[in-house]
């Protein structure tokens, strides 16, 4: 008996990537209006447009007297769209973000009359296990997965279930194009006897690829196609249907789908652009840690307004950008996005500081009390940032700029003039005792000093760094556990997806260290090599120390990483995912120079993965903010601090066989320009990344003045082990560190 192969037509489509939004909208155009033509003639039966609802409404927008024939035929099942807003990144978005996304996407389908959604992820660089936890939150049971896959952990079954979600792993991928181009027939009959072979009965056959217009007279040449097929016959069909029929048996223990022995990851996507990334972090953590959980403690009179900032943000999360391997004009347009949401995160902040103040009458300075939102999962937080228009007692002044007090803003009967500019100070101040998810107002504590500060050294209670002999050591002062950390550099012969090592790796050389600032609150030690200086920072009662690191690059086409060299080798690693953590076993002894040059048609394993915040190895803890790439080799953790790279893809990249894009070149890639890049080191595991990422990203809010009486609100009840990501849909995002379970309270 003749296979059942269940074909459905598809375009996946890049909203911007080797050409700018714009251009690829009007290709859009044409492609949308041919495949309306084509379902509207019964020429086909059903069309899959990508998982995603961005793309149609560029098309709506240009062509709405289309609508109702688009609500036609999503209604009668011949068109399917959703469940995502944009086709995202799983390892590069936080869990808020990725939530969101499903929302929109949910909202905007079902607004078309879509019912049934399948987690459609055709061509993500590699799936993680948080974007299942979203997908199960939001009630969606289907999933289609391509790379990342290892046939041998799913037990050579293409259809398996994770995480309770039927899913169907695309043996061939989506890019299906031959009977667009009229090949062979015995093209055709090798990819199905490859699916077959993870395949039951039953097979399922994407056909379309990347911004590729739907085939034409489909049903007619399927049934050509057919007469000459022995084994299998082709049904043009959905994948809906497909899961109607296929048998789901195989319950995979997988946490993650990052294994590139079958397909290509592109692991050099986690480094690219990392300028980029970097500001995404502080976007990120602001809005989902910060503004949103203010909004909605207090009543949520900005939502429409916060739901503004993250359609702009998810448009830069789309597949391409965030992963930073698209043309320049490309990236240009993210930094433009990006700026925007920065400015609309600020401007609802400093509202919703004004509306708090006026609700509780909160007028008159003090120079003794101040008002702490903590926002954080931690209790007691001890040292805060601040600015305001006067100083604060005992605080600690970092920063004098000129502009306008705040109070001018609220009030919407005053317009500022010259003479009300003034002298803004950013302050440090300690404060007494305060709790997670409570609105308390402190007094702020005259500092005792307990950093200590030498040329070489810089160190508190309970951590320190010290220079010896051009050698840099941090070590625990509780146990004197210790690790050294230098910088390497290496030449880069790979490109956008892929790094490619070229030559020796050379430790950058120790210049010179000095005492930057020596202060009651916050010490901090200069540490100098060629183009780049560590400010290492340590405050009173802080368990890591900071480090701000200002590169000012003037080399091509290399890599640039932090290297901390633990006392053995490393068999195991613990890293944040978008939600909850991830455990990786290291085969610490491979590198990928002993391996290039790539042999058709493989991408070269590596020892580099992703990671959201933090990342835990031999008990040493790094913390970052964007820094998403981290590298093992022995008793080496390493953390990529800039990579610079010259084309999207370069076809004679030696860690990857087949090119992976176009060869257009991307000068801004280089990173040829001044950048800031912040780390934090210190030690422990999954509990202390957890614990200490709150106060490193700086999760709070400050406000100024006084009530006559002091205030006390308690926002929530959490429990110890509770950590709340943020906030969705009216419900706080809650993970277990001990249970593990992940919910919407």
């Amino acid at each position: 008996m003749k296979k059942k192969v269940y074909a459905y037509l598809h375009t996946h489509w890049d909203i911007e990537w080797y050409r700018d939004k714009e251009d690829f909208t009007l290709r859009l155009l044409e492609v949308f209006d041919i495949i309306l033509d084509e379902l509207k003639k019964n020429n086909a039966p059903f069309f899959y447009f990508d998982g995603q609802t961005a793309a149609l409404l560029d098309y709506l927008k240009f062509r709405p007297e289309k609508y109702q024939e688009v609500l036609y035929l999503i209604k009668n099942q011949k068109l399917a769209i959703g469940p995502f807003f944009i086709s995202a990144d799983s390892y590069l978005i936080n869990f808020c973000s990725m939530l969101k996304n499903i929302d929109l996407g949910l909202k905007i389908s079902k607004e078309f009359n879509q019912k049934n959604f399948i987690g459609y992820m055709s061509d993500i660089f590699g799936i993680s296990n948080s974007i299942f936890e979203a997908l199960k939150l939001k009630n969606i049971d289907k999933a289609l997965i391509w790379r990342g896959v290892n046939p041998k952990k799913i037990k050579n079954n293409c259809n398996f279930i994770k995480n309770s979600i039927k899913t169907t792993w695309l043996v061939q991928g989506y890019f299906n194009d031959f009977l667009h181009q009229d090949n062979n027939i015995e093209n055709l009959k090798k990819y199905l006897d490859k699916i077959a072979k993870y395949s039951d009965d039953i097979l399922l056959l994407p056909i379309g690829a990347d911004h590729l217009g739907m085939l034409k007279n489909a049903e007619e040449k399927i049934e050509k196609i057919n007469s000459k097929l022995k084994n299998y016959e082709i049904i043009l069909s959905s994948p809906f249907e497909y899961f109607q029929n296929a048998k789901f048996i195989n319950i995979t223990k997988e946490k993650e789908f990052l294994d590139n022995s079958d397909t290509y990851i592109l692991q050099g996507v986690y480094s690219s652009r990392i300028y980029q990334k970097t500001k995404n972090n502080k976007i990120q953590n602001m809005l989902s840690r910060i503004v949103e959980p203010f909004d909605f403690y207090f009543g949520s009179k900005y939502k429409s307004y916060i739901e503004e900032i993250y359609k702009t943000l998810l448009l830069n999360h789309a597949h391409d950008g965030i992963y930073g391997c698209s043309i320049d004009e490309v990236h240009k347009t993210i930094d433009f996005r990006q700026q925007k949401c920065l400015l609309m995160l600020n401007a609802v902040l400093k509202r919703l500081i004004g509306d708090f103040k006026k609700a509780y009458k909160i007028n008159s300075q003090s120079k003794n009390k101040i008002g702490i939102l903590n926002l954080s999962n931690n209790n007691n937080i001890k040292t805060v940032k601040f600015s305001a228009p006067y100083l604060l007692k005992n605080a600690q002044l970092i920063e004098i700029k000129e502009g306008f007090s705040d109070e001018l803003l609220y009030d919407i009967y005053k317009i500022p003039v010259t003479e009300d500019i003034t002298k803004i100070y950013t302050q440090l101040i300690e404060i007494s005792a305060n709790n997670k998810f409570e609105y308390t107002t402190v007094k702020i504590k005259k500092p005792i000093k307990k950093t200590k500060l030498t040329n070489s050294s810089i160190e508190n209670d309970f951590i320190k760094l010290e220079i010896k002999n051009k050698k840099i050591s941090i070590i625990n002062k509780k146990n004197l556990n210790n690790y050294t950390i230098n910088l390497t550099d290496i030449n880069d012969d790979g490109d956008s997806y892929n790094f490619s090592p070229k030559g020796k790796t050379k430790n950058l050389e120790f210049q010179s260290s000095t005492v930057l600032y020596d202060k009651d609150i916050e010490s901090a030690l200069l540490i100098n090599f060629k183009n780049i200086r560590l400010h290492a920072i340590l405050n009173n009662h802080c368990k890591f120390i900071k480090f701000r690191t200002e590169i000012n690059n003037k080399t091509k086409n290399h890599k640039l990483q932090l290297v901390l060299n633990l006392n053995k080798n490393i068999e195991y690693t613990i890293n944040d995912d978008a939600i909850g953590t991830i455990k990786r076993k290291i085969d610490y002894n491979y590198n990928i120079k002993d391996h290039m040059p790539a042999i058709y048609p493989c991408e070269l394993k590596t020892n580099t993965y992703p990671m959201q915040n933090f990342v835990s190895a031999n008990n040493a803890l790094i913390l970052t903010k964007g820094l998403n790439e981290y590298e093992v080799y022995q008793n080496k953790l390493k953390i990529c601090l800039l990579r610079a790279f010259s084309t999207i893809s370069n076809p004679k990249n030696k860690t990857r066989a087949i090119p992976a894009g176009p060869d257009l070149k991307t000068p801004d890639g280089q990173c040829l320009f001044k950048t800031e890049v912040e780390f934090a080191l210190s030690f422990g595991d999954e509990k202390n990344g957890f614990k200490y990422i709150d106060e490193f990203q700086e999760n709070y809010v400050i406000i100024d003045g006084q009530n006559k009486k002091d205030i006390n609100i308690k926002l929530d009840k959490t429990e110890n082990q509770e950590f709340i990501y943020g906030i969705n849909n009216g419900k706080k995002i809650c993970y277990n560190l001990k249970t593990k379970i992940i919910s919407l309270i």
